[in-house]
């Protein structure tokens, strides 16, 4: 969580963010606080939740889509880590 520092747009509503307002990023996209949930659930992640960030979306540690990790691993085999998973 760190302040935006310029204006632009949150990833998820489209709406401008003040520069002066926190923000959470995520793969070089800029989200409101409210607006950084998972796409499932739709709860709010916040700073030190684990996430994953799957084609756009993100998803929470519990909601992540399975089946998309278990084929990324696979074409990663020799590397355990997951490399769109983060941690607020």
């Amino acid at each position: 969580m760190k302040l935006f520092g310029n204006s632009g747009a949150c990833s998820a509503c489209g709406q401008s963010i003040p520069a002066s307002e926190l923000v959470m990023r995520a793969q070089g996209n800029v989200y409101h606080l409210k607006c950084f949930t998972c796409s499932t659930c739709r709860n709010r992640l916040l700073p030190g939740d684990r996430f994953h960030y799957i084609n756009g979306s993100l998803f929470c540690e519990h909601d992540r889509p399975t089946a998309l990790i278990n084929s990324h691993l696979s074409s990663l085999q020799a590397n355990p880590l997951i490399p769109d998973q983060k941690v607020c």
